[in-house]
C-alpha cells in the first residue's frame, strides 16, 4: 500500500483500492494471501478485460475482438464506410 500511495503523490493519481484489483502472473512460489493482505481491492486471474479489452496471456484472436469490429459496423453506415479509406477504416 505505501507503493501505492507513494505512486500517487508522485504522479497525483489517486489510488482507489475498491475499484483495483490484483492479477499475478507466474506467482505460484509466493503466498500471495499473505502479500495481499492490506491490499483492499479484489484479487482477479486471466482473462480479465481492461478499458472494455480482454487482455489474455496467450496470444489475442480475433474472436476476441469480434464484438469490437461488430460495434464499429454497427455505428458506420454503408456509405460512410465506403467513403473512409482502406487504411483508415482499419485505424478505426
Amino acid at each position: 500500500l505505501e507503493i501505492l500511495k507513494l505512486f500517487g503523490d508522485s504522479t497525483g493519481l489517486c489510488i482507489n483500492q475498491q475499484k483495483s484489483s490484483a492479477i499475478p502472473i507466474r506467482c505460484d512460489d509466493v503466498a500471495l494471501d499473505h502479500v495481499l493482505l492490506n491490499f483492499g481491492g479484489g484479487r482477479a486471474s486471466f482473462p480479465f478485460r481492461y478499458l472494455g479489452l480482454p487482455v489474455t496471456t496467450a496470444r489475442t484472436r480475433l474472436v476476441h475482438l469480434q464484438f469490437i469490429l461488430d460495434r464499429i459496423r454497427a455505428r458506420l453506415a454503408g456509405w460512410k464506410g465506403k467513403l473512409i479509406p482502406l487504411a483508415g477504416r482499419r485505424v478505426l
